[in-house]
């Protein structure tokens, strides 16, 4: 397989693209696959180029292989998405752009988990958050599941993301401390000073009444700070 980012003909393709000399970068791209059908870097260019001029089944098919080339390609995933919602099949363009998201959210996962690592912080590998992502795919309403993988999210730093399946949880069974604790820690670090206070305010009689003590101190403890940060 040809080096894309070493091979004079693409850069000679982009730069007719460039001039506007639209027919003669579709002449070098179309030469280099002939010779070179998984040129990944040809594909994905030509397949932008075909369409803009309206050849979409074609785009699909080089696109297609491009996929198949470099399955973890965010852009060509959501470049299938584009070129199918062009078609009108608006179906086949969400599986596409879900498929997107997924590739972008386990690379954000994997750039979150190096940047942790070695930094004496807690890490997380995005193996784990893969598996716990699906067990919660599969039991929607474990809030054990949901716990768990929030918890991974705030460590990687990404409260938000533990916000919604914290809040999930407690429509589950709304008695579970620990989750009113974590759900306004997730807000506090997420910057929802008013949300997280509000939280603690409901989860600390709660905590109290079934005698889960250190989640209601702890919650009592962050309401009274937050209470009086808004005072000051």
């Amino acid at each position: 397989m040809a080096s894309p980012a070493l091979d004079p003909r693409f850069r000679a393709a982009l730069m007719a693209k460039r001039r506007g000399e639209i027919q003669e970068a579709r002449r070098i791209l179309e030469e280099m696959l002939g010779e070179d059908p998984e040129h990944a870097d040809a594909l994905e260019v030509l397949g932008m180029m075909v369409s803009e001029d309206g050849e979409l089944d074609l785009a699909i098919e080089l696109t297609s292989r491009l996929v198949s080339l470099q399955p973890e390609s965010i852009m060509a995933h959501a470049n299938l998405s584009r070129f199918y919602m062009l078609k009108g099949d608006k179906e086949t363009a969400e599986e596409w752009q879900a498929k997107a998201r997924v590739l972008g959210w386990k690379e954000e996962v994997g750039r979150k988990a190096s940047a942790t690592a070695g930094s004496g912080m807690e890490t997380v590998s995005p193996d784990m958050v893969e598996k716990q992502e699906k067990a919660v795919e599969e039991r929607p309403d474990d809030a054990m599941a949901r716990m768990a993988l929030a918890s991974s999210y705030r460590k990687l730093g990404m409260p938000v993301k533990a916000v919604s399946h914290l809040q999930h949880a407690l429509t589950i069974d709304d008695t579970l401390s620990n989750v009113y604790l974590a759900l306004g820690q997730s807000l506090e670090e997420a910057n929802m000073k008013e949300d997280a206070a509000e939280v603690y305010r409901r989860g600390v009689p709660i905590a109290d009444k079934k005698g889960d003590f250190m989640p209601r101190n702890q919650m009592a403890s962050k309401l009274t700070q937050l209470e009086k940060d808004n005072r000051s």
